[in-house]
């Protein structure tokens, strides 16, 4: 979660969809007062949009009156992702694609509340330079700066080799709102 009190912007940063880059692009710039940490409670990395509406009150600033933007991802390839990484930095425990999927809240959780998008603008991962560059003219940022892809997914083998008949299923009913409404397929 960023946020900038100059620009009136909250980003909600969903895990798994770009939200280094937005960090890392946005944070050189100079104009963001809160980065997403434990230490600002309400306001954590990957907090959802109730947290963050919860941190506002408790501060008394006005929620309503920020711009609020988040990132959203094909949600196969977000829990492949997101097993990787847990392979990669996880030693403790061995993770299952099925431990994941269970495990991990689906994009919605973050940017609903009461079953209401809470959210301006949602960009997705796989058209992120176009919504990002809708964000910075809606909030203000005269010069759009270039995304810095740090941390980019790559892949030996497609994502489709990672699931089963049961597991594109799990993703199918977890993610259901993300699926509906930007189309996404497994494939």
């Amino acid at each position: 979660m960023l946020i900038s009190h100059k620009h009136k912007f909250i980003t909600i940063d969903i895990p798994k969809t770009g939200t280094r880059t937005l960090r890392e692009t946005l944070q050189p710039l100079g104009i963001i007062d809160v980065i997403g940490q434990p230490e600002w409670k309400n306001f954590y990395q990957h907090g959802s949009i109730n947290d963050c509406e919860l941190g506002f009150k408790a501060r008394g600033w006005d929620f309503e009156n920020y711009f609020k933007f988040s990132v959203v991802r094909n949600p196969w390839k977000r829990y492949v992702s997101f097993f990787k990484w847990m392979k990669n930095n996880e030693t403790r425990r061995v993770f299952s694609m099925e431990d994941i999927i269970k495990t991990r809240p689906s994009q919605d959780f973050y940017l609903l509340k009461n079953k209401n998008l809470v959210v301006d603008i949602v960009g997705q991962l796989e058209n992120i330079e176009t919504s990002f560059t809708s964000f910075c003219n809606k909030v203000g940022i005269k010069t759009i700066p270039e995304l810095k892809h740090s941390n980019k997914s790559s892949y030996k083998k497609p994502h489709t080799e990672y699931y089963t008949q049961e597991l594109i299923d799990m993703v199918a009913e977890k993610e259901k709102w993300v699926i509906d409404k930007f189309n996404y397929d497994y494939k």
